[in-house]
Order: structure tokens, then C-alpha cells, then sequence
């Protein structure tokens, strides 16, 4: 679903989200530059002005981290660069999308437009604690309230365009059972343990938690108050680890490896400091889910594998009716 959601990310929201990030209006490039045509759809244009007025906020961006001037700076220009054609291929996408509503009869009559456009403008308006805050981010993302409905108004046809294309998509149980029976291993969760820890700098430290422990003190509790790392927010927990994971440390996995069910460890180094380790949830062998219990996420899978191509086979194919041109080199 990622070029999906990368097309639908292209909303108010988004665009709005760096609004109050810098509010000062980029420098204008020289006009005959701002004209230079990036791609054609059919017989509609999109010029380069065009691109870097959609992505203005994260031009804004780019000029506070690299300085006013971006074509001084390779790497600003190659991120400019990258950042442009993402941008130019959505837009290309929404013309393609915005064309084949048209053709396919598929635009709502101005009545369910008009409700469909206000809720989505509500809901934007949300987003913000008071008019003057929305103002400003309409006015630094080059929106006004006008425009800004008529591009909701485009959303809300290309996304009667993507119920058109998914419309027919259905995952039969047969469909669940047979990806569910060939990648068994994708829900088959290895020998492991839940662990939580409470990292310190020295042994005498360790110690010192260790005979808390012993007097009764709650394990989550030490964590917060002497825990050195991020996990001490959440009482130690570092979620639960395959005894064969490579992303830990050879001398706390063979600590952890040896913990029975509700057992904590003495004081254990690391390359990290020390340890006291927690070990719940303990799982000697491997286990595999049941049918049942993946069924909903095997069936995800398989509806957004199927919205994926369907969304692929026909933009390319309506691309290429469309007779569509991009010139990347001209950005």
C-alpha cells in the first residue's frame, strides 16, 4: 500500500503539517525557470512553479537547515531534486485520477461533493486550536480557504477513482488457508522470552538493586528510578526476544537463555554496562500461530497485495493512454 498512501498523503494535512515550522514565503526563482514544463498529462501541463508551490513547506524547510541559497549546497540540491520528483509523480497521479473520474462518470453530484468537501475542511480545521493558528497555516502552505476546498474536492474524487479500482478485490478463506500454509514461518515466533532489564554503569550499582529486590521492592519500580536507558519508562521492558537475536549482546542473551519463567538474574556485564534482567512469558520451543489466530492479518495482507496491483495495472495502464511524459532531468 505505499504508493497508495503516497499519493493520499499528498492532502491538507500534510501539506499544512510544516506550516508552523518558518513562516516566511520562499524566494521566488526566476520566472522562465518557474514555467519550464515537468511532465504532460494529455494535453494538461505541470510546470516546475507548480511542484515547488505544492511542496513550498518543505522548501522552507530546506533553506532554514542549508541556507537561502540551495544550489550552493550539494546535498540540498539533491534532496530539492529527490523531493521534486516524489512530488511531480503525485501530482501526475492526481491529474491521471482526476482525468478517469471524469471519464468514468465516477464525480459526486455537487450536493455529496459540497458535505464530503466541508467535513474533510472540518476536520483539518480540527487540527488546530484557533482560527488564527489555521490562518497562518493556510497562508505559509499558499492556501486559502477557497483553494483549499477545491483541492479537498479533487481528493474526494480520486479517492471515488481508488474505490473504483479496489471495488472487485475479494480474499476467500481458501486464499487466507493457502498463504497461511506457505509462509508458516512468517507466524512462527522462535524460542525466546518476555525480558525486561535495569541497566546500570557499575556492579555495585547492580548489587544494590539486586538486594532491594530481595527485600521485596517491585522489579517495574527499580527500573524507573534506577534504569539508565529508554526503558525505564516502561518499567524495563524490552518486549519479547528470540534467545537467537543478533541485535543484543552475546553475554545478556546467555543470562537471559538461562531464566526460568518469572526469574531474575543476579548482576550480568555487558558491553553496555550491568544488568539485572527479567524473564517472564518464557518460551522454550518454537510456536507456531494457529490459522485462527492470523486469519485478520493474513487477510490485510492479502486485500492491500491486491489493492497494490490493481493500483499499479491500472495507473500504468491509464498513464500510457494518457500518453504521460515526465522530463526528471528539467527538475
Amino acid at each position: 500500500m505505499r504508493n497508495i498512501k503516497r499519493l493520499l498523503t499528498i492532502t491538507l494535512v500534510g501539506v499544512l503539517g510544516f506550516s508552523l515550522a518558518g513562516c516566511n514565503m520562499i524566494q521566488k526563482t526566476p520566472e522562465a525557470i518557474q514555467k519550464t514544463v515537468v511532465a504532460k498529462v494529455g494535453s494538461e501541463k505541470i510546470t516546475l512553479g507548480q511542484v515547488d508551490d505544492r511542496m513550498k513547506s518543505i522548501i522552507e524547510q530546506l533553506k532554514q537547515q542549508y541556507g537561502e541559497d540551495l544550489s550552493k549546497n550539494k546535498d540540498a540540491k539533491d534532496t530539492l531534486t529527490e523531493q521534486r520528483k516524489q512530488y511531480l509523480d503525485g501530482m501526475v497521479t492526481e491529474k491521471v485520477f482526476l482525468k478517469k473520474a471524469e471519464e468514468l462518470k465516477l464525480v459526486p453530484g455537487k450536493d455529496e461533493l459540497d458535505k464530503e468537501v466541508s467535513k474533510k475542511f472540518d476536520d483539518i480545521k480540527k487540527v488546530y486550536q484557533n482560527d488564527d493558528q489555521f490562518n497562518e497555516a493556510l497562508k505559509s502552505a499558499n492556501f486559502t480557504t477557497e483553494s483549499l476546498k477545491s483541492y479537498l474536492a479533487e481528493q474526494v474524487k480520486i479517492q471515488k477513482v481508488m474505490d473504483y479500482i479496489f471495488k472487485d478485490i475479494k480474499v476467500t478463506d481458501a486464499d487466507i488457508e493457502k498463504y497461511y500454509n506457505e509462509n508458516k514461518a512468517q507466524f512462527t515466533q522462535q524460542p525466546g522470552a518476555q525480558l525486561g532489564h535495569i541497566l546500570v554503569k557499575t556492579e555495585d550499582e547492580a548489587k544494590k538493586i539486586q538486594d532491594e529486590l530481595n527485600k521485596g521492592a517491585k522489579f517495574e519500580d527499580l527500573a524507573a528510578k534506577y534504569g539508565t536507558d529508554g526503558t525505564k519508562d516502561k518499567g524495563g521492558d524490552l518486549g519479547f526476544i528470540s534467545y537467537d537475536d543478533q541485535n543484543y549482546d552475546k553475554d545478556f542473551m546467555a543470562a537471559a537463555k538461562n531464566l526460568k519463567e518469572g526469574e531474575i538474574s543476579g548482576p550480568v556485564k555487558s558491553q553496555f554496562g550491568w544488568h539485572i534482567i527479567k524473564a517472564t512469558n518464557v518460551q522454550k520451543e518454537a510456536k507456531t500461530k494457529s490459522l485462527e489466530e492470523v486469519k485478520d492479518q493474513v487477510k490485510e495482507t492479502l486485500e492491500n497485495n491486491a489493492r497494490d496491483a490493481a493500483y499499479k495495472k491500472n495507473l500504468d495502464e491509464w498513464k500510457k493512454e494518457l500518453k504521460v511524459e515526465t522530463y526528471e532531468n528539467k527538475l
